[in-house]
């Protein structure tokens, strides 16, 4: 009942969306320190967050005289809320997909659910979605999904879905077989049947524009999706907990400051500066059922100060690095974005699927799915690449394995790029 409850409710959100975007930053600025009163409010009604915030902190909106909340505390906080609400049933919930290894179970009110659905409809319609229109979603069909009932309830407009992880060539046949106006899938999916697509010369003629989520989007990725298939790739930075941000059709990813409130900070808990990357830090605005506060959602950005050729007064982050698990890490025990390495891997067209494994500060196993096998100058040129730009020839240690198909992790993601050295480890 609740999840139907935030579908309807998200009409009215969504109206109210498609206004408050383009609002004085003022008057933004008020929204949002309202509804964070509230949620704070909500917060003091149970028993863990009253502990949490001792005698002083909650009584404050100032966000940054809150403690972080990790993500191994979750438990604790879902297990505070049952304490409160007896009927289980009338609860929405989700269960994150696990891709750190450490799936967590989360509750949802009707306002949060519509809130979510709002931004999600506002980001999908703002770059030229039509639900009246045929559809294809290659996306998650797991029951645990926050998202199911928007799933299940699209499909009353011609929309198809299928699981992403099929194999891809079935999902190449359904593709053809629907000739959508708009697809939605995750990076690696649309990248991997772009380069179907792009081998045998094929186009889809109805096809208007791609949406992409869940993922990172490459940008050599989005390259090749769009030059394939001729349209563009709106992308978006949803999570099980929230929406957190969309790109507009300038190319900006805008933080959905009416639903959720997103910080990137340090390793001190500090603002980090505009263009650096950080954590990623999300405060709920509308869940008053099991509020996050300050959460570290294991997820890394950059930030960003700009504003947007588009009018919106929406606040803006930078791309979207990755989780704790696809971000390496150097000599120093700073994170940095491994797509770098990748340019030998995308200038082989040959090479259908890659993968690059850190095992540890300078040695990395390098994955790929192609019908032939790295020579030993193509290994001397990965080397010399690396090299370059970890900046440590010397020491650098990579294994090469040649694969029929490259696994996904147990949330049904892949993984292009895999970090198994533990942050602490140098």
């Amino acid at each position: 009942m609740q999840r139907l409850d935030g579908l309807i409710g998200a009409i009215s959100q969504y109206q109210l969306m498609l206004r408050s975007q383009y609002w004085p930053e003022e008057k933004l600025r008020r929204y949002v320190d309202g509804h964070l009163g509230a949620t704070l409010a909500a917060a003091r009604g149970i028993p863990f967050y009253r502990e949490r915030f001792g005698s002083e902190g909650s009584k404050s909106p100032e966000l940054t005289s809150i403690p972080i909340l990790p993500r191994h505390e979750i438990p604790q906080l879902a297990a505070s809320v049952r304490e409160i609400h007896s009927d289980l049933s009338l609860l929405a919930s989700g269960l994150t997909s696990g891709s750190t290894g450490n799936p967590v179970s989360f509750f949802y009110d009707a306002s949060h659910q519509a809130s979510r659905f709002a931004a999600r409809a506002r980001y999908l319609r703002e770059n030229g979605w039509n639900p009246f229109r045929r559809s294809l979603w290659i996306i998650s069909t797991r029951m645990q999904s926050p998202d199911l009932l928007f799933t299940m309830r699209a499909r009353l407009f011609g929309s198809r879905f299928l699981s992403h992880v099929l194999d891809l060539e079935k999902l190449a046949a359904a593709l053809r077989a629907t000739d959508p106006a708009y697809l939605y899938s995750y990076p690696v999916n649309l990248d991997g049947l772009a380069r179907i697509f792009e081998a045998r010369g094929e186009r889809l003629p109805s096809l208007r524009q791609i949406f992409s989520g869940s993922e990172v989007l490459e940008n050599s990725q989005r390259e090749r999706i769009s030059r394939v298939f001729g349209v563009g790739v709106a992308d978006n930075y949803g999570s099980t907990e929230a929406f957190l941000a969309w790109e507009c059709p300038r190319g900006s990813y805008h933080v959905n400051a009416e639903h959720v409130i997103v910080e990137i900070v340090d390793e001190n808990g500090r603002a980090v500066a505009p263009g650096k990357l950080g954590r990623v830090i999300v405060t709920t605005l509308h869940n008053r059922l099991m509020p996050l506060i300050r959460y570290e959602i294991g997820d890394y950005a950059f930030a960003s100060d700009n504003g947007c050729r588009c009018g919106r007064t929406l606040p803006c982050i930078g791309s979207v690095g990755g989780r704790d698990i696809n971000l390496f890490i150097d000599s120093d025990g700073k994170h940095f974005t491994p797509w770098p390495l990748f340019r030998p891997l995308l200038e082989r067209e040959w090479i259908r699927q890659d993968q690059i494994v850190q095992r540890g500060v300078d040695r990395f196993i390098v994955r790929y799915v192609g019908d032939r096998t790295l020579t030993p100058e193509d290994e001397a040129e990965f080397h010399a690449h690396f090299a370059t730009i970890l900046k440590s020839p010397a020491s650098i240690s990579i294994e090469f394995e040649r694969h029929d198909q490259i696994a996904r992790a147990p949330s049904g993601k892949f993984m292009m790029a895999l970090c198994e050295l533990a942050a602490d480890e140098n």
